[in-house]
């Protein structure tokens, strides 16, 4: 491991489309203050940056300290100049600087998770080549996000039967999320990426993000346009989401009410403020929803492309995987 210490000018140092952190230019006012002054700077951590192109310097990590020294009027920087990176190594640095911040958005958080997982589960499938790829590109992660979901499905990547699980990917990065944490997480991603860069800074909570993206995406660039217009409507969303859902209010009847603009009948109105015990109803009502869509998707693309009688042509392995789920379905149906 080649490891450099060495001063940077910051005209030098250009930032990743790829950084986890999609705020990192936000409120930096208060770390410039924190790093003391270029002649005599205090920093734990020094940016770490890695050569590219024309006598520049690509950051790695550390994005937000070099925007404060810049903020501060610093000509240059100490930075850790790391060449022997590759871009999987990049990725896994970045994350692991920024997962263990509690700030993190939401969106971030989940979207530099996934891929870290996916990432994992390409490796023992033989893709790491392909995974270099992608991870080099000079791209939101969002984008990377979708890169890797299409290269694993084409690969016949099973989300549901991974090689590499969850567990052993979080404990890889150090964080600690329970199951049904790290999966109601996962859920904020079902909000379209268009509509994620829309409500990205209105401060929006996880389940308020979840509720979101149970939404059709017409349904959720609406509600973003009308919480951009409405900031205060922002703690509504869950209550707006799930009227809207139920089929009991069109999308514009929902906003009027959240505004009070609107009466409705007496036992259609429910709290705005849901207990825990709402909360994990509708979470669970959610996740029922969600599993019995992929499930019918999932069934109606077999049939499409084997027949009525797709389990006798399935290949064994897969013929048990597929007969387990129906059974399991099946069960659920009898118990209505």
């Amino acid at each position: 491991m080649q490891i450099q210490f060495t001063q940077i000018a910051v005209q030098k140092i250009d930032f990743s489309a790829g950084n986890p952190r999609t705020d990192a230019a936000k409120d930096v006012e208060g770390l410039a203050a924190s790093m003391g002054s270029e002649l005599d700077a205090f920093l734990v951590n020094p940016p770490v940056v890695k050569k590219s192109k024309r006598d520049r310097y690509l950051v790695v990590a550390g994005e937000r300290r070099v925007r404060a020294a810049m903020h501060a009027g610093w000509i240059s920087i100490p930075c850790q100049v790391r060449d022997d990176l590759s871009a999987h190594d990049m990725h896994q640095v970045r994350v692991v600087e920024n997962l263990h911040r509690q700030d993190l958005n939401p969106f971030d958080q989940a979207t530099a998770l996934k891929i870290s997982w996916l990432v994992a589960n390409a490796d023992v499938m033989d893709l790491s080549a392909k995974v270099e790829g992608i991870l080099g590109k000079e791209q939101p992660q969002t984008h990377i996000l979708a890169e890797l979901e299409g290269l694993l499905e084409t690969a016949g990547f099973i989300p549901t039967h991974p090689a590499v699980p969850w567990d052993e990917v979080l404990n890889r990065l150090g964080v600690e999320m329970n199951a049904a944490s790290r999966k109601k997480l996962m859920r904020v991603l079902a909000v379209d990426p268009q509509v994620q860069e829309k409500v990205r800074e209105l401060g929006l909570t996880e389940a308020a993000l979840r509720s979101m993206g149970t939404l059709e995406v017409r349904e959720q660039k609406q509600l973003a346009k009308e919480l951009t217009a409405n900031p205060d409507l922002t703690r509504k969303v869950r209550r707006i989401a799930r009227v809207v859902r139920a089929g009991t209010h069109t999308m514009d009847e929902a906003v009027s009410e959240a505004r009070g603009q609107v009466s409705t009948p007496q036992e259609e109105k429910q709290s705005m403020n849901e207990t825990p015990e709402d909360e994990r109803i509708t979470d669970l009502v959610i996740r029922l929803l969600e599993a019995a869509t992929n499930a019918q998707q999932a069934e109606e693309g077999l049939r499409e492309l084997l027949g009525t009688d797709y389990l006798k042509k399935l290949p064994e392995a897969w013929r048990e995987y597929a007969q387990e789920a129906l059974a399991i379905i099946g069960k659920l149906s009898v118990a209505h």
